[in-house]
This record gives C-alpha cells, structure tokens and sequence, in this order.
C-alpha cells in the first residue's frame, strides 16, 4: 500500500507570522500546500483558515488565501492584462477596486511589458513574477508560497523579501513559504517545520534547531602544509569530528567553540604553528541534514 503523503500532520500558524517549511524531495511539502488552499481534499482531518473551513457555502476561507504554485498556471494565449482581470474575478474582486494596486505592483517587481503582451511571449523570471503579482492582488491574509523564488535572479528575490515584509507588517498577513534555499527561510522566517515522508520532524525559530541539531565547525589551518595531518591528529577529540581537506582541520561538533583553546594547546605542545582560525556557527542547513539524513 502507497504511503500517506502527508500523515498525521498537525500544527497552527499564529496570524501574523511567517512560516517556512522545509523538507527532501517528496516530503509532502507541495501537497500540504494544496491541502491548505483547497484543492486537495484530505483523507481525514481537516484544514482550517481564520476559524473557517473550505466546506462553508460562503468561500470565506478559500477568499483570504493568495498562492504562488511551482508551475505558471496562465492563459498563455491571453495578454498579461486579461490573465490578472480573470484572476480578479476569481478572487471576487473588482478590478476597478485593485487596478491601482496591481499596476504599481507590477512595476515594483519590474514587468515593464505591455499589458497587451501575450504571456508566453514572457521569460520565465516574468512569469513568476506576474505569479507573484496575481496572488498579492487584494491583500490576501494568507499567503502560501511553493517556491516562489524559483526563476528569479538576486534582484528578484530580494524585492519578493521586501514585499513580503510589508504586507506583515502593514497588513499582518500570514505566510506559510516552502523553499530549497534553506538560507531564504532561515533569513525571512521566523519558525521552521520540517517535513519528511510527509510527517514534521521538528519545529523551531531557525536558531533553534540551528543550535539543537547543527554541528558548529572551526576551520584550522597549519602554518606549514606538511604538518596538516599532525595537527588532525592532535585537534583528534572524543564527541567531536575530526576532518581534513587540502588546507585545514575541520572540527565539529557541540561545544567545539568551548574546547578549541585546549586542543590549539595540544597542537603547539606537538611543535605545530596555527596560521589562522575560523569558527563557523551551526546553521539551519546543518540542522535541516542532521534531522532527514539520506532522505535530502
């Protein structure tokens, strides 16, 4: 029998914040993002937006939900103009009300052709971002992201951070935004749930599973090349991970910070010059690999 690809997945997003989930391929990720706007229908249990079911006759829950899929779902043979006035009408809103607000959007993400250009003519970094457009039309209170960053250079990317940022401040939108970019959701985000086959593993402020279950590294470099495998066998440790690449001694492990002054003290005992080290935090990446293994 096929497994669950979301199974027994339970949690709540406070109004207000910015969710970001993470998880391998095939982590449930995309179909928990259908759940939560409605176009999937769970087996059990049930979804619920604002205290409102997608079952209630009047679409209330469906209305507040703005979404930006993986793929581009336009009407290719039709001018980017008609695409956001179908979209409007869908959301059931005038477009004469909004008109104003997705015009200044569009030159804010920087789709400078005519709005009488047929989509396909767009590139793909257009596209996406007349996707991001389209589900910010009318302020949704809900904003569910499925890689919204994808197709978008650094500029791009930036401008969708900054968007975001002020429809929660100004309008304390609710953003639930899975990402691949691990250092986006760490960055932007201000709680972390991991999925994998389809059940959350753990979750946190990225600082806290950073600190939980990353391994913090300090980078040590010989002064002489010739003594880098002298000074891996005296930086060797019990509960902390001894590596080696071509220039330095990679030690990991929690509390290494902590310890580091006693194990420089052994390799100066050995006869062996430090030139330079380099103490990296752990980070949500650690975190993330630590907690799903091979499945990333």
């Amino acid at each position: 029998m096929d497994a669950n690809a979301v199974d027994h997945l339970s949690f709540t997003i406070a109004t207000g914040s910015v969710v970001g989930l993470l998880g391998p391929n095939g982590a449930g990720k995309s179909t928990l993002t259908k759940l939560v706007c409605g176009i999937t229908t769970p087996d059990a249990g049930h979804v619920r937006i604002f205290g409102r079911g997608f079952h209630e006759a009047d679409g209330a829950a469906k209305a507040q939900i703005g979404v930006v899929h993986q793929s581009a779902t336009f009407d290719m043979m039709l001018p980017v103009l008609d695409n956001l006035r179908i979209a409007a009408a869908f959301k059931r809103l005038r477009w004469k009300a909004v008109e104003r607000h997705v015009l200044a959007m569009l030159e804010e993400f920087g789709i400078e052709k005519p709005l009488t250009q047929l989509v396909f003519t767009l590139s793909g970094g257009e596209m996406r971002r007349l996707q991001l457009v389209r589900a910010l039309m009318g302020g949704p209170r809900l904003l569910l992201l499925d890689e919204p960053s994808a197709g978008l250079d650094v500029s791009g990317r930036r401008r969708l951070w900054q968007h975001i940022e002020r429809m929660r401040r100004d309008h304390a939108a609710t953003v639930l935004w899975t990402s691949h970019y691990v250092e986006e959701l760490e960055r932007n985000c201000g709680r972390i749930l991991i999925l994998d086959h389809g059940r959350l593993v753990r979750s946190g402020t990225p600082r806290q599973l950073a600190d939980d279950f990353g391994r913090p590294t300090a980078l040590v470099r010989p002064a002489a090349a010739s003594d880098l495998g002298g000074l891996a066998a005296a930086l060797v440790e019990p509960g902390l991970t001894t590596t080696v690449d071509a220039r330095s001694v990679h030690v990991a492990g929690t509390g290494v910070r902590e310890r580091l002054p006693k194990l420089l003290d052994q390799a100066r005992r050995a006869g062996i010059q430090v030139s330079s080290v380099e103490y990296r935090a752990a980070s949500l990446e650690d975190a993330f690999m630590e907690l799903v293994g091979d499945s990333a």
